[in-house]
This record gives C-alpha cells, sequence and structure tokens, in this order.
C-alpha cells in the first residue's frame, strides 16, 4: 500500500512563492474566459446568426456585438499575458512559453480590435469596398485562429504547466 505522504513525491503543485496561488488563479480564470468567450461566439453565435437568418441582417447584428467581443478580448488577453508574465519571472521555462505565446495571441487580437475592425466598420455597406471588406474579413478570421488555436493549447497543457517538478525552475 502507498504510504499517503509519499503520494505525488517529487512534484509541486505550487510555484515558488506561496503568495501566488491568487495570480494562478488570474491567470486559469481570464485564459478560460477569453478563450471560452471566443469559441462560444465563432462556434456557437455567428453560425446560429449567418444559418437562421439573412446575411444583410446577420451582419448588422453581429456588427453591434463585435466591438464588445473584441474589446472585451483584448481586455481579458492582457490580463492573462500580464499573470503569465509576472508568473514567468519565477515559474521557469514553461511559463516563459506560455507568456511568449500569450504575447502572440494578445497583438493577434489587439490587431483585429484597433485595425481591422474599425476598417471594417467604416467600409461596411458600400458596394465599392466589398473586396476590401472581404479580404479584412479574412485576415480577421485568421488572427482570430491564432487566438483560438494558441488558447487552446495552452488550456489542453495547463495540467503540465501548473503541476511541475521541483527540480524544474
Amino acid at each position: 500500500m502507498t504510504d499517503p505522504a509519499n503520494v505525488g513525491e517529487g512534484f509541486s503543485t505550487s510555484l515558488e512563492s506561496p503568495s501566488r496561488p491568487w495570480l494562478v488563479s488570474i491567470y486559469v480564470f481570464s485564459l478560460s474566459l477569453w478563450i471560452g468567450g471566443s469559441a462560444f461566439f465563432t462556434a456557437g453565435v455567428l453560425p446560429a446568426l449567418f444559418l437562421n437568418m439573412p446575411p444583410s441582417d446577420a451582419g448588422r447584428i453581429a456588427a453591434i456585438v463585435f466591438p464588445i467581443y473584441f474589446r472585451a478580448g483584448l481586455a481579458v488577453g492582457v490580463v492573462a499575458t500580464l499573470s503569465a508574465w509576472a508568473l514567468s519571472r519565477g515559474g521557469g521555462r514553461r511559463w516563459h512559453a506560455a507568456f511568449m505565446l500569450l504575447l502572440v495571441m494578445v497583438a493577434s487580437q489587439a490587431w483585429t480590435t484597433l485595425v481591422i475592425h474599425p476598417e471594417m466598420a467604416r467600409i461596411r455597406g458600400v458596394e465599392a469596398e466589398v473586396p476590401r471588406f472581404q479580404e479584412l474579413h479574412h485576415r480577421s478570421v485568421n488572427l482570430n485562429a491564432v487566438v483560438l488555436g494558441g488558447g487552446i493549447v495552452l488550456l489542453a497543457l495547463s495540467g503540465r504547466l501548473l503541476a511541475r517538478r521541483r527540480d524544474d525552475a
């Protein structure tokens, strides 16, 4: 029979400083909120709109929701990135890698929020701008895929990130 005192021997679920569990909680919560919201909007809300409404009506509704979606995603993404940065200062290579991936994700979200979406809103409904609108839409979809893909990777690897060996500092 295994001695309960030795279960998990060699592994630690805490970080270097005992004052850091709150920071891990902020990281997990903000990343989960960001990626969960993004996945719900991308895979749930938008398809429901465009499959059940005329494209012009669905587009008008999406245009109302997009500014909130993009800004909220950027804000929560920044929180996740800052918490990962703070954790990377004493948490080893894995936190550094998570921080770098989050930087790419936040840059993608920021570009969509601050550059692409405002331009799309400006030219929406202008017949002569349809090719440009479609180009911007394609870029937005690709950048959203970067955010979702990176977030899914980070969430899938969160157990490994959070439960690290004591000798892996």
